[in-house]
């Protein structure tokens, strides 16, 4: 591999411990009762981050154990063995989790093409969508305000424990910025070296607290080093790509609604008596106040009071996942919606006000002949 000049890069990484977090995340319903939740599934606990008490996490998730499941991947040509977890958010998502550990003494040149290939596998998501369907039937209506999307947000954790001794091992903070690390966020199988401004783009989210350990945060993979073991940051990652699942939903919602707008101006004129637009003015309120509970829940989940470093992982992560622009997007469109309503609505009132007004001059005239005549 050819390297920049003064820039050496680490040679051979092993991972001794570790295992893959590959995520599949689904928005259910508008909310879910977790105590609800808890009496029908006996086996739903609390979720434990293994965090600092700095974190505070005013709904803590349920987690349900779903067992071990194999996963194919043709890819490959292998048989992947896997344990799979599914998290129950209050806010209407569910998250599977699917954790394949790793085989002691992987390196991260082996690690590249089994990354590239469970990114977006089909396999996984066809897992996904299964183990989906059986937990809404278990979930019943805990769910409250189911929605009609099965559309899911994929995020994946190369999470590492220990990694192999060398004889020079380098530091964190070098081989969380090296070539093999921005290949094994990317799944790049190539041989060419990355150009400089993509590598560099790649790891620019570094972040370290102590000295072995580090977080390498990408818009759909991420690299944690973390010898405790903690699961914190796996946590925060998941809370951060749920977050963008759900605007990506009322995203879709408010397009859905905008073309129902469009229908309704290309119409025929309204009704004098009756308002066209009263089911349509139901809907937008609806939309209005399902969209403002939701960023009020999301704005509540996870609040950082003393760990600053975990807030800076989990704002770089909402940034990468480019969350405030969905975000801005969906509040536009609901803007959008509200205002050509506004405009419907000012249309009814005019025909109104146009038709009482011809009715006023036909009595003044029925009265001005019936007064001539006599």
């Amino acid at each position: 591999m050819t390297n920049e000049p003064g820039r050496s890069e680490p040679q051979r990484v092993v991972v001794e411990r570790g295992s893959i977090l590959a995520y599949r995340i689904f928005d259910v319903g508008a909310t879910i009762a977790l105590d609800a939740v808890e009496k029908r599934v006996p086996t739903a606990r609390r979720f434990e981050t293994g965090g600092p008490a700095g974190l505070v996490i005013p709904a803590r998730p349920l987690e349900i154990a779903l067992g071990a499941c194999d996963i194919v991947v043709p890819f490959l040509a292998a048989r992947l063995s896997g344990y799979v977890t599914a998290h129950v958010f209050d806010f209407g998502v569910v998250s599977f989790v699917y954790e394949i550990s790793l085989q002691p003494g992987t390196t991260f040149d082996e690690l590249v093409p089994l990354c590239d290939a469970l990114y977006e596998a089909a396999e996984l998501d066809e897992h996904g969508s299964e183990h989906r369907s059986d937990l809404l039937r278990r979930l019943g209506d805990s769910v409250e305000k189911p929605h009609d999307w099965s559309e899911a947000e994929t995020y994946t954790v190369i999470f590492v424990e220990t990694l192999g001794e060398q004889e020079q091992k380098p530091s964190l903070e070098v081989l969380a910025r090296s070539e093999i690390v921005a290949k094994l966020l990317l799944g790049e199988t190539s041989q060419v070296p990355l150009g400089r401004a993509e590598r560099e783009d790649v790891v620019r989210h570094t972040f370290s607290y102590l000295r072995d350990d580090v977080v390498v945060v990408d818009w759909n993979s991420a690299l944690v080093i973390e010898p405790n073991g903690s699961r914190i940051v796996p946590f925060i990652l998941e809370l951060a790509t749920s977050q963008l699942l759900e605007f990506r939903y009322y995203d879709k919602l408010l397009d859905i609604e905008l073309a129902r707008l469009y229908e309704h101006v290309g119409k025929p004129g309204p009704s004098m008596l009756r308002s066209p637009y009263r089911s349509l003015t139901r809907n937008v309120m609806k939309r209005f106040l399902e969209l403002t509970e939701f960023t009020e829940r999301i704005d509540n989940t996870i609040k950082v009071v003393g760990d600053f470093y975990l807030a800076r992982v989990y704002l770089s992560a909402i940034g990468r996942f480019r969350v405030p622009d969905w975000r801005e997007s969906v509040e536009t469109k609901l803007r959008l919606v509200a205002r050509v309503y506004e405009l419907l609505k000012t249309d009814v009132e005019t025909s109104r006000a146009q038709f009482l007004e011809i009715i006023v001059i036909v009595l003044i005239l029925i009265e001005v002949v019936s007064a001539l005549r006599h």
